[in-house]
């Protein structure tokens, strides 16, 4: 749950500033993306935002494209950038780990390489910090795409934010900006199978949201099917809650009860049904029962399946290579 103590402001703090951007076959936009981060984050911005370092960490999730070879180029031009190259793809949610294990600026933000989160709504985040919050998250007011894909989201967002324990704030994905304390806090926690919005949210401090409208995408596919949507949701409540498992067990007493209330009707006033009574039983008990037991078990085997890849120990990500500039930044203010 965030803080709802008063904020202390920091007008006048010189910071560095990390951005961690996870790649998987991006490079159809690379080239629109560097224009952007060049035209957001020209000296002049950087001067009036009281930035005094830059860093763009790229996560390149196993792309099979040129995306490596395209940002390898623009770390020979002499972009202020880090390349961690995967050994193959692990996911979106782990290569948002990785940037996170590798980031050790002042602050430092999430957002994806598609321009779907706007870089000029980071200096807007940069300017809440300083009011005082620790975390600034951006929070979508729409976002242009198919109408399947937003129902999706939108069931996504509300169903997790309705099961999780904590307080995930509703329309509010990766991107944000973290304050350096915050950041090693989300590193030191141990699960290996990680939701870092989740885990965002999980760690407090102060938090606050900014408002956007989510564009379309300016290149290349969506990465995210509904299956993998559906995997998100399904990791996303698991990782934040326990409410799953509340749930089965009141699916579980409350068929006990119909189970009692109907054997009694039927004991009460057997003559009211046209087939034989405790026939009727047995058929309801077979149907209801096994629908119960279902929905049990998918949730048990939710469960199971995430508690056994934790004990494993494996870890989030392999990486294959770093390229660039790998120096931790910190700060001179």
């Amino acid at each position: 749950m965030p803080r709802k103590d008063p904020v202390q402001p920091r007008p006048d703090v010189r910071v560095s500033l990390d951005l961690v951007i996870p790649l998987w076959n991006e490079e159809d936009v690379l080239d629109l993306l560097f224009e952007r981060l060049g035209s957001v984050f020209s000296i002049e911005n950087l001067e009036r935002a009281r930035i005094h370092s830059i860093r763009y960490i790229f996560i390149d999730d196993g792309s099979t494209d040129g995306t490596a070879r395209l940002i390898s180029r623009r770390i020979d031009e002499g972009w202020p950038c880090l390349l961690v190259r995967f050994s193959r793809n692990f996911g979106h949610q782990n290569a948002v780990s990785a940037g996170l294990d590798f980031t050790r600026a002042d602050l430092v933000t999430v957002l994806d390489a598609d321009l779907q989160d706007p870089p000029e709504v980071i200096l807007e985040m940069v300017a809440r910090w300083r009011e005082g919050y620790d975390v600034v998250y951006g929070q979508r007011r729409k976002r242009k795409d198919s109408l399947l894909r937003r129902a999706g989201y939108w069931i996504f967002y509300r169903m997790v934010a309705f099961l999780a324990d904590i307080q995930i704030p509703l329309d509010s994905g990766d991107f944000g900006l973290m304050d350096r304390k915050v950041a090693q806090k989300i590193r030191e926690l141990p699960e290996k199978l990680r939701f870092p919005r989740g885990l965002r949210a999980w760690v407090g401090f102060r938090q606050v949201g900014v408002d956007y409208d989510r564009p379309h995408r300016q290149g290349g596919n969506s990465k995210y099917t509904l299956s993998k949507l559906y995997r998100l949701a399904t990791d996303g409540v698991i990782s934040s809650s326990v409410r799953p498992l509340q749930a089965a067990q009141v699916f579980g007493v409350s068929y006990l009860v119909f189970t009692v209330l109907l054997a009694l009707l039927l004991l009460i006033r057997p003559g009211q049904f046209e087939i034989p009574p405790w026939t009727l039983l047995g058929y309801l008990l077979i149907i209801s029962g096994n629908m119960v037991q279902i929905f049990c078990i998918y949730i048990l085997g939710a469960y199971v399946g995430r508690t056994y890849l934790e004990v494993k120990g494996r870890p989030s990500y392999v990486v294959m290579e770093t390229v660039g500039k790998s120096d931790p930044l910190g700060s001179d203010s």
